[in-house]
């Protein structure tokens, strides 16, 4: 099986980006790591796109959205695929997969999101579509977590001290990221005290431990080996 290597990328800064359309954050991710290669984008043989809910936009086949950025993308096969929080990783196996299956030998992997243009209740609803339906029980992400956490308490004892730990961590690392979305430390204190500011959402999980709602995209150049 050929190997893939990734050979350039390119991201965009995540947050409330009002300006900015789903297609807009898709060209110019994907502009950005075709640059960063060194390619032309006619030498591009196949497209994949990671977009978890297009019920979150009026776009309903954004995959196409990336052939505006060149000519050279025109007839180019674009693919998108869903996965809900492992849609990116699913797009980079599909780019990978096609060339260990000798169908394309340069692909660009995008992974995009445009969230903030529905409120809380919209997104809300637009993620629970992961759930199976004969069975929704009404719940959210931030629910499904926190039975996660719930169960792993239950095993292991009362871990709020890890999970503050692992918060005040991420946020740490946002503030050294000026593509972040959020850079403001917080104290591991802060995140493992219940407070108006850091309310609990789905107990045991506080919103200290939960990701925003958040525009951006980011993409990646693949390629065979002979062309590594």
């Amino acid at each position: 099986m050929a190997h893939t290597h990734i050979v350039g990328w390119g991201h965009t800064k995540f947050g409330r980006l009002e300006d900015k359309s789903l297609e807009d954050l898709i060209i110019e991710a994907a502009e950005e790591a075709i640059d960063h290669a060194g390619i032309q984008a006619s030498d591009i043989d196949a497209i994949f796109l990671g977009h978890f809910n297009a019920g979150l936009v009026a776009d309903g086949f954004p995959s196409s959205l990336v052939l505006n950025l060149d000519d050279g993308l025109r007839f180019k096969p674009a693919t998108r695929l869903e996965n809900a929080c492992a849609s990116g990783s699913a797009a980079l196996y599909a780019g990978r997969d096609a060339i260990a299956a000798g169908s394309a030998r340069t692909v660009l992997v995008i992974g995009a999101e445009k969230m903030t243009s529905n409120d809380t209740k919209g997104v809300t609803k637009a993620l629970s579509g992961a759930a199976y339906q004969k069975e929704e029980q009404g719940v959210s992400f931030p629910s499904v977590f926190a039975r996660f956490a719930q169960a792993y308490f239950q095993a292991y004892g009362d871990q709020s001290l890890t999970l503050a730990k692992i918060a005040a961590k991420n946020h740490a690392n946002a503030t050294n990221n000026p593509l972040a979305h959020m850079q403001k430390a917080l104290s591991v204190d802060f995140c493992n005290t219940i407070s108006d500011k850091n309310p609990v959402i789905a107990a045991p999980l506080r919103m200290s431990d939960c990701s925003l709602i958040s525009d951006g995209a980011s993409a990646v150049v693949m390629v065979s080996d002979d062309l590594s």
